[in-house]
């Protein structure tokens, strides 16, 4: 956020009202989704192609081709897990929002009557970022349609499209909030990231018609691009970099869609127009300058520029996106890959010192997944997955509750707890982007190239490659097991190489079997091990990858280090002391800063025996052996460990399932004699 304020700061420090959750399930509410013009059901029920790869992967303007492409996402389908579970439970919760509640801040400022109980949190009528949440929604379930073909929620976003296109002013503009606040950006006076929101409408209204066919949502999108260039035009290119201090989203990332998809020089001049020198000149230069800067301010920036390669194939962008990536994966992330405290960057490598209770937007963590898998369909890298896959574990997945309400950030402090939203009084930016995140599960779990299946994501599904006739059925208990098998239910009619991710984290070796018969491969961490062969209908092949035993840490202080089982990370178990209900739902992190608690020590010191004069002194612990061992699995934690050392022990289990307890992801080595 401009201003050297956090979005949580600019509201004042005002917590949401807390609210007993209470979600309608998806069947109860089929029939308030069917309330909808006749026709956008039909229309849904007819199956409207998926056109995001033709038009986005594969655009026809692009000069930079994906060397690796995504699946369609009607071609994947998620298969009974936890995987699964989460996508139903944040379906239940987008049917649970009444069209008539999400616009009504857009009928209010159109001048359109509206009976409508107002939603609140961050889209309440007094919040300056109103209207944002929608964007979302509509994003939302254009990917619920295409992960599971819900024609019903389908219809429930085609009538809030029509809903939200008779609130569109001629000129184009639309909003929850009125055009004067452009013009206080447009005069540098305080003023919320009008065009934050504006984008996040832009791009609901573009996924509507990449993923769901509505025309009229494309329609709508192009205009607000158009309102967007004629109100940019005027400003000098000094007055205008002024006007991109404000966050403003992915403005660059939805004019280049609209690039992609329309052919129109237009939107990619107007995806340039919204380049921010202050960011990108020093990426572009391979400097490091994040160090003070709003993180989430400036992720979907740099998904615009990697967008722009794509479309221009200008180096520029590349090195942009490219060196950007590298400084945060490699510079800024904490040992779950999840980056920013308080939402800011901070110093390369400072992690120990930056452990605070408002740690890992989770609004970070979606984009740098999203940027992520453009990087790696440019370039294709068994590393990039090795990072998606550990974000997807630990920031992603524990972030929605059992109800299906999610978090903001997730607290690293030591003694801290994870909160939530409410229903109907949060729409946070991170409930947006949670909200897309469940309903895009499918998206990244297999790519290919023209005679190869990518393997990245060990994720119960199955797959439908129609040019190739293959059908392909991954399953596992994965990571409770480490067992993966993947059955051809049809075989492809030519020869076809399976590449499957071997993991960073498996460092004691990987076996492989086609139909029961051991194979001879090579799998090394951080690659794709291939299996290039001809293949029939029924084959079976398995991996057992055991999940090794690791630590990660900290580099401003080698004692400070966090504890690894495969790819997830674990956290010890702290109690409950204190905690309420109020306390866990309404904030946007946890209350009461002085309530953390010391960080749980590790004790590695021998014990020493007192002998002979001149005895050898007991040997140092080796820095980077694992101090925890796996012990036996409780009702609530399937996997389950404890520290090693004089003690206390400490119980440790996957960050991703402590839910109403405190934790601390970071322990203290002790080991100086």
């Amino acid at each position: 956020m401009n201003y050297g304020l956090s979005r949580r700061r600019f509201l004042g420090g005002a917590a949401a009202t807390g609210a007993a959750t209470f979600l309608a399930s998806s069947k109860a509410a089929l029939g308030a989704a069917t309330c909808g013009e006749q026709a956008a059901m039909n229309g849904a029920m007819n199956g409207s192609e998926d056109t995001a790869n033709k038009y986005l992967v594969e655009a026809s303007v692009a000069k930079a081709q994906w060397k690796a492409k995504p699946f369609p996402m009607p071609d994947v389908r998620l298969l009974p897990s936890f995987w699964k579970d989460m996508m139903e439970l944040n379906r239940s919760y987008l049917y649970s929002l009444p069209n008539e509640r999400l616009a009504h801040n857009f009928r209010v400022n159109a001048g359109i009557a509206s009976t409508a109980d107002p939603l609140g949190g961050w889209e309440a009528l007094d919040c300056e970022l109103r209207g944002h949440y929608v964007g979302h929604y509509l994003s939302s379930c254009a990917l619920m349609y295409a992960s599971t073909g819900d024609a019903f929620l389908a219809a429930k976003a085609n009538e809030l499209v029509a809903m939200l296109a008779e609130c569109q002013a001629k000129d184009g503009y639309l909003s929850a909030f009125p055009a004067e606040f452009f013009d206080r950006l447009r005069n540098h006076k305080r003023v919320w990231a009008p065009f934050y929101t504006y984008h996040k409408i832009m791009a609901g209204l573009i996924e509507m018609n990449q993923h769901a066919g509505n025309r009229q949502a494309l329609e709508m999108a192009t205009r607000m691009a158009d309102w967007a260039a004629a109100y940019s035009a005027p400003f000098s290119d000094a007055d205008w970099q002024r006007v991109l201090l404000v966050e403003q989203g992915g403005m660059n990332e939805a004019s280049f869609n609209l690039y992609a998809i329309t052919g129109k020089a237009k939107y990619r001049d107007l995806g340039y127009r919204f380049e921010h020198h202050k960011i990108f000149d020093p990426l572009a230069a391979g400097t490091d300058m994040l160090g003070g800067n709003h993180a989430n301010t400036n992720i979907p920036k740099v998904i615009g520029a990697a967008r722009g390669y794509e479309l221009t194939a200008d180096e520029r962008y590349r090195r942009i996106s490219e060196n950007f990536y590298r400084m945060v994966t490699e510079h800024h992330i904490y040992c779950t890959g999840g980056t920013s405290n308080d939402e800011f960057w901070h110093a390369p490598d400072a992690i120990a010192s930056e452990l605070g209770p408002a740690a890992e937007e989770c609004c970070c963590s979606y984009n740098m997944l999203k940027l992520t898998r453009h990087l790696f369909g440019q370039n294709p890298d068994a590393k990039m997955f090795d990072y998606y896959e550990r974000v997807l574990m630990n920031v992603r997945y524990g972030t929605q509750d059992r109800n299906g309400m999610l978090m903001y950030y997730v607290s690293l402090e030591p003694g801290m707890y994870k909160t939530f939203g409410t229903p109907f009084d949060a729409f946070w930016c991170c409930t947006g982007t949670g909200c897309e995140e469940y309903s895009k599960l499918t998206d990244s779990i297999y790519f290919h190239d023209d005679s190869s299946v990518y393997v990245n994501l060990f994720v119960p599904s199955t797959l439908d490659w129609k040019e190739r006739g293959l059908k392909l059925r991954l399953t596992t208990k994965f990571p409770e097991e480490d067992r993966i098998t993947f059955t051809l239910d049809a075989a492809p009619a030519s020869r076809t190489a399976l590449k499957i991710r071997v993991p960073y984290w498996a460092t004691q070796g990987v076996s492989v079997s086609v139909n029961g018969d051991a194979q001879n491969v090579t799998a090394t961490p951080s690659t794709y091990l291939t299996l290039d062969r001809e293949w029939k209908t029924g084959d079976a092949v398995t991996l057992e990858m055991p999940l090794a035993l690791h630590i990660d840490t900290a580099p401003d202080d080698k004692t400070v280090q966090a504890a690894m089982y495969g790819p997830l990370v674990l956290a010890a178990l702290l109690g409950t002391d204190g905690l309420t209900t109020s306390m866990i739902y309404g904030g946007n992190a946890p209350r009461g800063y002085d309530d953390g608690y010391p960080m749980p020590e590790v004790d590695l010191r021998p014990h020493i025996h007192h002998g002979a004069q001149g005895e050898a002194p007991p040997p140092q612990p080796d820095a980077d052996a694992a101090w925890f061992e796996q012990v036996e699995a409780s009702w609530d934690y399937p996997l389950r460990f404890h520290t090693k050392g004089r003690g206390p022990v400490h119980t440790l289990a996957p960050l991703n399932r402590i839910m109403d307890e405190r934790y601390s992801v970071y322990l203290k080595r002790v080991e100086n004699v």
